[in-house]
């Protein structure tokens, strides 16, 4: 499990914490092409946090943690999922995405398709 709180420096004289936003902490794949929203929404969200929790770090980071990690977890499935389809093993699932491809040039369906696949529920909070 990838973990976006770490420290790093010496013991006694210096003692930093970190916290990973975007692709760093939590990539989904190379084709799911959300690095830069996950980042911006990420680092929304620390900003809350340590604003919430003035001086209080570790409580911050924890409590970012608690909060975007199960979304970014699903979001991290779905891409596993989905990195099948786009890339299939076999001559029927690459038949299967051809079809989809052409249906999705009809707006009805690449509507749905953006509803039910593309679209986040997720709602930043503050």
């Amino acid at each position: 499990m990838r973990r976006s709180l770490f420290r790093c420096g010496e013991p006694d004289r210096v003692a930093l914490l970190v916290a990973l936003v975007g692709d760093a902490a939590y990539c989904p794949s190379l084709l799911a092409g959300e690095g830069a929203a996950f980042a911006m929404a990420g680092a929304y969200i620390l900003a809350g946090e340590l604003e919430r929790a003035p001086g209080d770090y570790a409580q911050a980071f924890a409590n970012y943690e608690r909060r975007f990690r199960p979304f970014v977890e699903g979001k991290q499935k779905s891409a596993r999922a989905f990195a099948s389809s786009f890339a299939p093993k076999s001559p029927l699932g690459l038949f299967l995405r051809h079809q989809v491809l052409r249906l999705s040039a009809i707006p009805a369906v690449a509507d749905w398709i953006m509803r039910r696949i593309v679209t986040d529920s997720f709602v930043l909070p503050y």
